[in-house]
């Protein structure tokens, strides 16, 4: 079909439908990852060493198209492999220009908080923080109580095998934020 002159063949374009590019932030992430990290939080929790799971996957939606992952981390002691901590959640993706755009994170644990975390993201990185009280608890957490949380990845897609930085910030009621967990992952391939 001919449209002045400019040839258009692409149904989709036909439609007035734009077609809608992968997340290559997706792209690096979405998988198995597995490796070590340190967490401190002073005063109040000493420096500990943490293996950690973290598996992302592309999470069922209400409707087609939608750019959801679901994700679950599990980090155990390094040396007893005591758990540790474990959470699952989602993350939304809203593109507003190529490779760059906002995300949406929520979290919950199995200490009973709850979070809902807003930020951005690249096509190698993504920072969230929980914002507009995006944190809720159940009654029988402990204190001191979480007040804000921030989580900033890092993918260096060009390391073999792939890695990842994942950093978490925290604030609690009696601690201004600072940072809580960090841990290097590589990437896991299917089958290995």
């Amino acid at each position: 079909m001919i449209s002045g002159d400019i040839i258009v063949d692409d149904p989709m374009l036909l439609q007035g439908i734009p077609r809608r590019r992968p997340l290559e932030i997706m792209e690096y992430l979405e998988g198995t990852w597995v490796g070590e990290g340190v967490g401190e939080y002073p005063p109040h929790v000493p420096r500990f060493p943490f293996a950690q799971e973290l598996i992302i996957e592309k999470a069922v939606t209400h409707r087609s198209g939608q750019l959801h992952w679901s994700f679950r981390s599990v980090a155990r002691h390094r040396e007893t492999k005591e758990g540790l901590h474990s959470e699952s959640g989602f993350m939304r993706f809203f593109p507003e220009a190529l490779d760059f755009g906002r995300l949406e994170m929520t979290s919950t644990s199995s200490n009973g908080l709850a979070e809902v975390s807003e930020g951005t993201y690249s096509q190698d990185s993504f920072d969230v923080w929980t914002r507009y009280n995006g944190l809720t608890r159940s009654a029988e957490s402990r204190q001191p109580y979480v007040t804000e949380v921030r989580r900033i990845c890092n993918v260096r897609p060009s390391n073999v095998p792939m890695t990842l930085e994942y950093r978490v910030e925290m604030a609690t009621e009696r601690s201004a934020m600072q940072p809580h967990m960090v841990s290097r992952l590589r990437k896991v391939e299917p089958g290995s």
